[in-house]
């Protein structure tokens, strides 16, 4: 079983909690966010036993294997390299942070620690994502030169 925490509870957070809750092969094992009142809302629900307002002490812990880390953008980078050099593997959300520049430090990282780091581009196997943008490499949409996407997400998830 790999023990897994996911780190920040807002609503991608809960996805991630709910959905790794239910998983073969997956102990939703940690979660943590700052605030308390919304650690012991989630961790009542999944049944989830340690509890963590820093994510230094969730790093802390030999016993969890893999985090998601579903906080602010402006804060992967730093949990990310942490996470790594703490021995965890991680899945990031996306964006994976604010540049170029950041993403390679957490690859660096991510190669130097010899876990895995992931990131959350759950669309990009979508096929509707796919042929789309076979679509555009064959030319068929012409010269692209502006786009927007919108995506629609169930309300309904829990």
């Amino acid at each position: 079983m790999i023990q897994w925490g996911v780190v920040g509870l807002g609503y991608f957070g809960e996805v991630h909690a709910h959905t790794l809750s239910t998983m073969p092969g997956i102990h939703l094992a940690a979660l943590c966010t700052r605030r308390q009142k919304r650690l012991g809302e989630l961790a009542d629900r999944y049944d989830v036993q340690k509890r963590y307002t820093d994510y230094r002490q969730l790093l802390a812990d030999p016993s969890i294997d893999a985090i998601s880390l579903t906080t602010n953008v402006d804060d992967h980078r730093d949990i990310t390299i942490e996470s790594l050099r703490s021995g965890k593997h991680v899945l990031v959300e996306k964006p994976m942070a604010r540049t170029v520049e950041d993403c390679d430090l957490m690859i660096d990282a991510a190669n130097r620690s010899g876990s895995l780091l992931m990131v959350g581009h759950v669309c990009r196997f979508d096929p509707r994502v796919v042929m789309a943008k076979q679509a555009i490499d064959d030319g068929r949409l012409g010269q692209i030169l502006s786009m927007n996407a919108r995506r629609n997400l169930s309300k309904n998830v829990f």
